[in-house]
């Protein structure tokens, strides 16, 4: 299986796709209601690890204009800027889901298509997925909701959006469900006082991650099949782009 949580295998990745794009997991047309139901097409927009997926030219074309793509690979954005320069409105910048430099209360929605996957493919895995839940939480304003759309079932997903230092609503949708490869969307709203019980909570949260062995804190599953079904996924979308 690839090292997903490895900066240098996307950077390897994206000088290879060169002029092709690859939309993990959903396209825009399968999330689309359920984004319009959190927003309007005025509502500001981060995406997360916007890889060369499509989805950020999908929303602009269907009115959204504050879109916000960030990604940890400087090809990769190089070359959506260059796909989207008629779309001057968008942007691309290159950044770590684990630092934000935006503002807190900033974004009405965070969109995340499987990056939360793979940063739990690399190491340090819990400690830097609680960082980047961290910022999600700071940049959304009051009421904004952090959307990550995961292969990851919810035994495996949602002890990650419920740690000591987030204070959101979390509920869940599964699509394609009954078949073989099914996909979970997780909704995580902010609640009034997520600031304050982050800056409160964080340090300790931030030394027990980094104090105890991950093995030692994970939920008594066996992640194999998951790390099967992403790869499953990688594949048929392929051959789908292709």
């Amino acid at each position: 299986m690839p090292n997903y949580g490895d900066p240098d295998y996307w950077e390897k990745r994206y000088e290879e796709q060169q002029g092709r794009t690859f939309d993990w997991l959903e396209s825009y047309e399968s999330l689309k209601p359920m984004i319009k139901e959190i927003i309007d097409s005025s509502g500001k927009v981060l995406i997360l690890g916007c890889g060369n997926a499509e989805l950020g030219e999908d929303m602009y074309k269907d009115g959204f204009r504050d879109i916000e793509n960030i990604d940890i690979s400087e090809v990769v954005i190089g070359q959506m800027q260059a796909r989207c320069e008629s779309m001057p409105e968008m942007h691309w910048k290159v950044m770590d889901v684990r630092d934000l430099k935006y503002p807190s209360n900033f974004f009405d929605i965070a969109i995340d298509k499987s990056t939360i996957d793979a940063l739990l493919c690399g190491d340090n895995s819990y400690i830097n997925v609680a960082r980047m839940t961290k910022e999600v939480q700071r940049v959304l304003k009051v009421g904004g909701v952090y959307m990550a759309i995961s292969y990851g079932v919810p035994d495996n997903r949602l002890d990650h959006f419920e740690w000591k230092h987030l204070h959101w609503t979390v509920s869940y949708i599964t699509l394609n469900e009954g078949t073989e490869n099914p996909h979970y969307v997780y909704l995580c709203r902010k609640k009034e006082g997520a600031d304050e019980i982050c800056e409160a909570n964080w340090k300790e949260v931030e030394e027990n991650l980094n104090e105890e062995d991950e093995d030692d804190l994970k939920p008594d599953y066996d992640d194999d099949e998951d790390e099967d079904r992403n790869d499953e996924d990688v594949e048929e979308s392929e051959k789908t782009n292709e």
